[in-house]
Parts: C-alpha cells; sequence; structure tokens
C-alpha cells in the first residue's frame, strides 16, 4: 500500500490532529486504572468481546492527554478492522504505518500509539516489544480474543506490559449512561423504584455502550443480533477456520440459553452427536471469544475440578436474550449471571463450590477464600428464604471460616446468624452498587 493511502487513511481517525479534540463518550469506570499507567513504559493491553467499548477507552485516555496539552500530532490512532488493511494484515503493514506517520505528521519526540484489534496481524507482539524497547513511545493496544493475546503476551511481551479485561457496562455504568449517580446509601434510598426499573432493563438489555444509548427496544435487539453474529463469524468461524458452522451456533446458543447450568464437554458432546474433540475446540474458541466464561468448580484437586464439569455465563444478558430461548422464567439464573459477571470484573480468581450443599461463588484471594456468595431471587413479597438457599451457610466449614457471607436478594436486607458466621443479605442492585446493607 502506498504511503500516501496509509497516510489518508490514518488522518481519517485522527480528526484531533487538526481540531485538538476528540469526542470519547461517557466516561467508565476503568479510566483511572488507565491512566495510571500513562507514565510506564509497559503496553497496556485492553481484551474484551466486541463492541463493549476498548475503543471508547482508548478515545478518552487520549482526550485526558489532550486536556494535559500534549500535542496532538504526537497521538496516533490505529484502527487494524479498516477494511483497506485487510488485505495487508502483517508486521510489514505496521511498520508502514508507523513510518509514514514519523515521516508525515510527527518526525521525533515521544509519541503515544493506540492500535485497535491489535489480534489481525501475525507476530503484532513482536514488533510492539521491539518499538518499545527502541523508542521513546508508548503503546496501548485492544483485542478481542482472550487466549490468542495471552499466548501472544505470555511468549513475547513478559514482563513488559499491563493487561486490562474490558467488560460491557457494569450496573453503575448503565445508571450513569442513564443520568442517574448512585455513591451513597442516601442516593439509593431515594431513587430505590428508579433504580429497581431500571436494572430489570439491565436484565432485559444488557450493558453494552451502543445498545444502552438507543432508545428503542427494536433498535436494541437489532443492534445485539448484529453482536451476535460479527463474533460467531468474525470472531470465531474466520479466526478458526470452522466449517461446521451449524453445529458451532447451535452449541453458542445451547450454551447461552443455560447460563448458570451445570454442564460438561461430555453432555455437550452427547447433546450434539459430535466428536469430543470438536466439541472442546468449538467450546474453546468461543469461551476465545469472550461471548462466554466457563465457572469451574472449586477444588484443591485439579483432577476434580476438571471432572466436575463448568457453569457457562454470558458476557452480557443482554446479548443471551436476544439469541436464546425465554426470559421471564429465567429471571433467576439472568441475576446469577449479572452477579458473575460483577466478580469477574473485580476478582481473577470465582469458582462455584460443591460439597453437598452447593454454594454458587466462591472469590479466592491469594491463598484464601474471601467471599462465599448465594443468589436468591425471588418476588419481592416472599420474605421467607427457603432452607436450601442458605444450606451452604449452615455447614461449618473451617478452610472458609474467614469468609465474608453474603446471599443476594431481589429486595430483602437483613444479617442472619448461621454456624458459619452473620450472612448478609442485600439487594441486588445495592450489591452491584457496593453499598453495604444498613445493620
Amino acid at each position: 500500500m502506498q504511503s500516501s493511502k496509509i497516510f489518508e487513511i490514518i488522518s481519517s481517525y485522527n480528526h484531533y490532529w487538526t481540531t485538538g479534540a476528540i469526542e470519547a463518550g461517557i466516561k467508565r469506570d476503568i479510566l483511572p486504572t488507565c491512566l495510571r499507567q500513562l507514565d510506564s513504559k509497559e503496553v497496556v493491553v485492553l481484551k474484551g468481546v466486541r463492541r463493549c467499548g476498548k475503543s471508547t477507552i482508548m478515545a478518552q485516555v487520549i482526550r485526558e492527554l489532550l486536556s494535559r496539552n500534549v500535542q496532538p500530532t504526537s497521538l496516533l490512532r490505529v484502527n487494524l478492522e479498516e477494511p483497506l488493511f485487510s488485505s495487508e494484515y502483517s508486521v510489514e503493514l505496521l511498520e508502514h504505518i508507523y513510518r509514514t506517520y514519523r515521516e508525515r505528521v510527527q518526525p521525533e519526540g515521544k509519541c503515544w500509539l493506540f492500535i485497535d484489534e491489535v489480534q489481525n496481524i501475525p507476530g503484532w507482539e513482536s514488533w510492539v516489544r521491539g518499538r518499545s524497547e527502541t523508542e521513546e513511545i508508548k503503546i496501548f493496544v485492544t483485542g478481542s480474543s482472550s487466549q490468542m493475546l495471552s499466548r501472544e503476551i505470555g511468549t513475547k511481551l513478559t514482563g513488559r506490559h499491563v493487561s486490562f479485561e474490558i467488560f460491557p457496562l457494569s450496573f453503575q455504568e448503565y445508571l450513569r449512561f442513564n443520568n442517574l449517580e448512585i455513591n451513597t446509601e442516601l442516593d439509593y434510598t431515594t431513587r430505590r423504584a428508579t433504580i429497581r426499573k431500571s436494572f430489570n432493563e439491565y436484565l432485559m438489555y444488557g450493558g453494552f455502550p451502543e445498545v444502552v444509548l438507543r432508545t428503542a427496544a427494536e433498535d436494541k435487539e437489532l443492534l445485539l443480533k448484529s453482536y451476535f453474529e460479527d463474533i460467531l463469524y468474525r470472531d470465531i468461524v474466520t479466526r478458526y477456520e470452522i466449517r461446521d458452522v451449524s453445529n458451532l451456533r447451535n452449541l453458542a446458543v445451547y450454551l447461552l440459553t443455560n447460563v448458570a447450568k451445570l454442564t460438561s464437554i461430555t453432555k455437550l458432546k452427547n447433546n450434539f452427536t459430535i466428536s469430543q474433540d470438536k466439541t472442546e475446540n468449538y467450546v474453546s474458541a468461543i469461551m476465545e471469544s469472550y461471548l462466554l466464561f466457563q465457572l469451574q468448580m472449586f477444588s484443591y484437586s485439579l483432577k476434580n475440578t476438571m471432572r466436575a464439569g463448568f457453569k457457562p455465563y454470558a458476557i452480557d444478558t443482554g446479548l443471551r436474550n436476544r439469541v436464546a430461548f425465554a426470559f421471564s422464567e429465567d429471571m433467576g439464573w439472568l441475576v446469577e449471571n449479572v452477579v458473575f459477571c460483577h466478580l469477574k470484573r473485580h476478582h481473577e480468581e470465582v469458582y462455584y463450590h460443591t460439597n453437598g450443599n452447593d454454594t454458587d461463588f466462591l472469590v479466592k484471594e491469594g491463598m484464601r477464600i474471601s467471599k462465599r456468595i448465594q443468589v436468591w431471587y425471588e418476588d419481592v413479597s416472599v420474605t421467607s428464604i427457603p432452607e436450601r438457599e442458605m444450606a451452604c451457610f449452615n455447614k461449618l466449614t473451617e478452610e472458609y471460616e474467614s469468609a465474608e457471607l453474603i446471599l443476594v436478594t431481589n429486595d430483602y436486607e437483613d444479617v442472619i446468624k448461621t454456624v458459619s458466621g452473620k450472612v448478609q443479605c442485600i439487594p441486588v442492585a445495592k450489591f452491584l452498587l457496593g453499598l453495604a446493607i444498613g445493620h
């Protein structure tokens, strides 16, 4: 590709070179964490599902740099999903883009390089490492394949990067996008009815930023459908050269329909009458695209963990509802899905547990279990907690004795004494907003 054409393309993505300003949307919660990396040498990697807001977060970093009076031309943003680049994906293309920028825009001095969907370039990590080690350059990259990025980073960027997983909007961010800031117990109490209505909408349509900003239900559903198709075909079928698209789609829809329900590779293999290897490969590809997560059982024995099967959780309940079957009767499962995503945002190690009395979630921090969480979502009129929901707390387990005990509820709020300790019963909206209960 000629330098003049490359210059024309990159100029179209970097209007702030001339205007000194960039449209970057509503602030995301992870932004301060990203900004703390501005003065470090490490490459910053933002990983997450397609359309979750990775590019917007990079734009918000650029906006912050511009507000600090950084010269606009020292900031280069490159979108590797630009169709005109697609026939030339290579390290040579990256080098050509960078050389064109240096020759025509910013010949010398420090620059900040922002690369979208970097996994499209085979060998990108070697190029990024080379540039970051030999030039005064700060690099941010985004990608939508968890394992591919992990493999590449692990081999070539070890110790030279910091990595963040980006999710669709949290419930707090969802409220912010709807002009509602809830930071205190008083805020919550005052706006309780509005918050509950918002939570039901969040369950139904999820937290993809563009979906949240649309007002008509038809527009939301159309976007969610297109997101699913893009993830399926661009991030799974094309990337992994999958030919049996029908079984892949059916498997993805089945997992999305059965979120929070225990399954296994063997069960899936039998359901779809496909081979063990193909089932494992398809499930792996689906998880790597961030469409779904696998929640593993907690055990000190890896063999027991692998035998126990896993629970699938969707990256977004709106996406799940658009392509799966049923909604109203699945409310409890969907709430559990939202709680899982909340925990994944804040903790590296989350598991389920079963020892005769199942626990929905265990949070492990370091060598200790820090939280034991059960989700009970019943109609607000029901205030009698079923024995099965409290069973995991009514059994003394010494190895978890210091763990915080939480029962996430619809609207029920209390502190209950059990043999394991005090169980905090917290309404789900309050739990997602990080508000302690008032007892």
